[in-house]
């Protein structure tokens, strides 16, 4: 075989013979043997597809490499970037994760598209080219242009150990860069509101600014139910159901897929009928005001200091407090309050079984009354 390109030449064996009798030198093919024609015809193929794939990339050609990558001397090396990009793309295509997931897979894709020309001063670097030191160099990254917080690095990391190992199991690496990357959790104070913070922040009469009063109320409706951000914002007038002529929430969590029951506490009840004549309501069948996370945020702590708390609020703290001061202080057994928080492991729940004042004092009162 005879490979050809600007003008020089490259020869190499097919592995195949054939007599000059049954040799057709005008299609370049055997007379006699179409599984020997068909191979040929492969090869010629594989050429054109390695030419195609170095030119899209801007690598250098010669009839030389051409050679060297049909007989297997050279392989084309895979990009992270690129290989990040098509696994992205076949998880979409399996849908076997939320789009949640796939969000998080992406902003992994846009850390690294900004860390690889900072450190290294190209736009891609090939799989074997990512070692300890990329590794180390792209946690030092996650931590002092993004500003994120160790746990959350480590889940970027956890997301690029995982394309690895796929990497190492396809052959396109022959060892694993995490090898010797330890990742280390720190254990973390989940902040929540004392009853006496929730009181004072469900007193605070914020009737003069309706955004902030719907903001303090999607917050409160939250600490009554343990629902994140995007689940309450999801509810429809389909959720609202009843059971033993008790009002009930029933959906499909956003980030697990799991559908949980949540019996509605009389507080959160009162706040869903505060918005039934809401447009959202009567148009979209939304139970309760549709508002952007990044709003809410930014209006909680503008609520935070107008209710006089010395705690910087965040939506997802109400579904701290709901775990902790509504639902464990209260004595709900654990197993309970894993149900109620579409928890998969009760050593997710445990993280909110601090022991707090409140509670040895209400365990104590319940002794008292034994006595």
């Amino acid at each position: 075989m005879r490979i050809t390109y600007a003008c020089k030449k490259a020869e190499l064996h097919t592995g195949f013979t054939s007599t000059k009798k049954d040799w057709n030198e005008a299609n370049q093919n055997t007379r006699n043997s179409t599984t020997v024609n068909r191979k040929l015809s492969d090869k010629k193929s594989a050429v054109y597809s390695f030419l195609e794939d170095l030119e899209k990339e801007g690598k250098p050609v010669s009839a030389a490499i051409l050679k060297n990558l049909l007989t297997g001397k050279t392989m084309v090396k895979t990009r992270i970037l690129d290989y990040l990009k098509n696994h992205i793309e076949e998880i979409i295509t399996r849908a076997q994760i939320k789009p949640i997931s796939i969000n998080k897979y992406k902003q992994s894709l846009a850390s690294l598209q900004a860390y690889i020309p900072e450190k290294y001063g190209v736009p891609d670097l090939t799989m074997d080219q990512i070692t300890y030191e990329f590794i180390n160099g792209y946690d030092l990254y996650l931590k002092k242009s993004l500003d994120l917080h160790k746990n959350t690095i480590n889940k970027y990391h956890s997301r690029l150990r995982t394309l690895l190992l796929r990497a190492l199991a396809e052959g396109i690496i022959n060892k694993q860069p995490y090898a010797n990357f330890k990742l280390i959790t720190e254990k973390t104070n989940r902040e929540f509101l004392s009853q006496a913070d929730l009181t004072l922040l469900i007193n605070t009469n914020l009737s003069h600014n309706r955004s902030l009063e719907k903001v303090k109320d999607l917050f409160v409706f939250s600490c009554y139910t343990g629902l994140r951000f995007q689940d309450a914002q999801n509810l429809t007038i389909e959720n609202l159901t009843s059971y033993n002529k008790k009002a009930f929430l029933r959906f499909a969590q956003e980030k697990t897929g799991r559908v949980i029951d949540i019996p509605l506490l009389l507080a959160a009840k009162k706040i869903l009928d505060k918005y039934k004549n809401e447009p959202e309501r009567q148009i979209l069948h939304k139970l309760l005001p549709k508002i952007s996370n990044q709003k809410v945020n930014a209006y909680l702590k503008t609520i935070s200091d107008l209710a006089g708390l010395k705690k910087t609020l965040t939506h997802h703290m109400a579904r701290h407090t709901f775990a902790t001061t509504i639902c464990l202080i209260n004595g709900m057994p654990m197993e309970d309050v894993s149900k109620l928080l579409g928890h998969s492991s009760l050593k997710t729940t445990a993280i909110y079984g601090r022991i707090t004042q409140d509670r040895l004092q209400k365990s104590m009162e319940r002794i008292n009354k034994k006595m």
